[in-house]
């Protein structure tokens, strides 16, 4: 986005400043040379808008959404496989992740970094008081960033061998206040997943609640209401609140702000930019790269070849389908996927949540809603064949739940193929034995980086057996 790149400095003086609380001891070594006091970093309207670009460009990372966070939820799922030479991608395409994985660690620790720049913009906030900038409608959007930040952590990190929301699982360390000296980067002992849900929730809620906050951001490529209440239902379904997962995703789907498109231009999703289905769409361009087409393309396209699309993957699409060419490339570069295309420019736009996932969450929420009086099959089917119909293929006709949630699991392995969400709905489903062959179940929670652990002095606890 271009107001990032016109921050990209004091983005990088910022994070001169900012320090990890889970890992004091490195950072004791490595003291910062030009550090930047938050209460004067913070203290104008256009350097609190400075901040909230530096959030976006921490999501833009290549241990965040500019590689890593999507790639490897597909690639330690069965939607990617491992064509490379690095060992720490074997250890996630092998389902044996060590606890020094440099991949695991580089993520959890720049959601952690990322999430520090947001706190610092958030406490500052309250203070401006200038004509023309909206403190609420900041704070929405930074709490919008936020909880979906504590939401990939536990994805990754948190929750139970069989799943999410069960009631005993665990959760990652939270904190919701600013470190900005050595003094302030203490460990902080990991909450429980309860309370990280609680907390994504207030967090989403109080941006729902902010009247000026806007639906749909005129800034392009900016989360606005809509997409805190997208984000929402997602979570509600991880929570297993169903009801509450139906009505969100209802309410933006209703909207008519994000039209579905059509068949015929499906692939223009991302053979172009900022599609109209997309409810927030990442920005990337020449001078905001990420690392996604060269981490697929070959060599001889300039890129690693790291990673291919699964011929899993490819088989599991049914005759006619036209996502098939978009998952998996017949045409050389062989076993690809088209979106992302761009390996010359680098600047493929990452889409984080669009209108076919919301109707994905709400045919599953409509069947699996606890009281049978209120499961709602006709109404689950008929947004499962939305997403069906629109890929090219004919309606799926039944009855039973169990066969319809099985289709809504296999086209969510379709239709959301390399937006990283296969290994999350596997575990959500509690099959990742079935479809991954992962016979120790404490392997569905990824490890707590093993420096993390050490150097916490034992607050930061390991996931168990790890």
């Amino acid at each position: 986005m271009k107001q990032i790149i016109k921050n990209k400095s004091f983005l990088i003086i910022l994070l001169s400043g900012v320090l990890l609380g889970s890992c004091k001891k490195e950072l004791e070594n490595q003291k910062p040379q030009a550090s930047l006091d938050a209460s004067i970093a913070f203290n104008t309207a256009n350097n609190v808008r400075a901040g909230i670009n530096a959030v976006y460009s921490g999501l833009q990372s290549g241990n965040y959404y500019g590689l890593r966070y999507q790639v490897m939820a597909d690639l330690g799922a069965d939607n990617i496989s491992h064509v490379g030479t690095f060992p720490s991608f074997a250890q996630i395409a092998n389902k044996s992740i060590l606890t020094d994985n440099a991949e695991v660690t580089n993520m959890y620790n720049s959601i952690y970094s990322t999430i520090n720049v947001a706190n610092l913009v958030i406490a500052a906030v309250p203070n401006i008081k200038e004509s023309g900038f909206v403190n609420e409608s900041a704070l929405a959007e930074l709490r919008t960033l936020r909880a979906l930040m504590y939401f990939d952590l536990l994805r990754y990190w948190g929750g139970s061998v069989d799943g999410y929301g069960k009631g005993n699982g665990v959760g990652v360390s939270l904190k919701l206040t600013p470190t900005s000296s050595l003094t302030e980067a203490a460990a902080i002992k990991r909450s429980t997943e309860a309370e990280i849900f609680t907390a994504i929730l207030a967090d989403l809620d109080f941006a729902i609640g902010v009247s000026t906050f806007a639906n749909k951001q005129s800034t392009v490529n900016r989360v606005g209401k809509d997409f805190a209440n997208a984000l929402k239902a997602r979570v509600q379904l991880y929570r297993g609140q169903f009801a509450e997962a139906e009505t969100l995703a209802t309410g933006v789907i209703g909207s008519a702000r994000y039209p579905m498109v059509s068949t015929a231009n499906y692939g223009t999703m991302w053979s172009g930019k900022n599609s109209s289905e997309s409810i927030f769409e990442l920005e990337f361009n020449t001078a905001d790269q990420n690392d996604l087409s060269f981490f697929y393309y070959t060599t001889t396209l300039g890129g690693r070849n790291e990673i291919s699309a699964s011929t899993s993957l490819r088989d599991i699409h049914e005759a006619r389908d036209i996502r098939k060419d978009i998952n998996y490339s017949v045409v050389a570069p062989l076993a690809k996927t088209r979106k992302v295309t761009r390996i010359a420019t680098r600047d493929d736009n990452v889409i984080l949540l669009r209108t076919a996932e919301l109707y994905l969450i709400r045919a599953e929420a409509r069947l699996r809603k606890p009281s049978p009086s209120d499961t709602d099959i006709a109404g689950g089917l008929a947004d499962l064949n939305v997403v069906r119909e629109r890929a090219g293929l004919s309606p799926l006709v039944s009855t039973s739940v169990d066969v319809i949630l099985d289709a809504i699991l296999a086209e969510r392995r379709v239709e959301l193929a390399h937006e990283g969400h296969r290994l999350f709905d596997l575990r959500r489903y509690n099959k990742t034995g079935a479809f991954l062959g992962i016979s120790e179940a404490f392997r569905n929670l990824w490890p707590i980086p093993q420096r993390e652990v050490l150097t916490s002095g034992g607050i930061i606890t390991q996931n168990d057996k790890y």
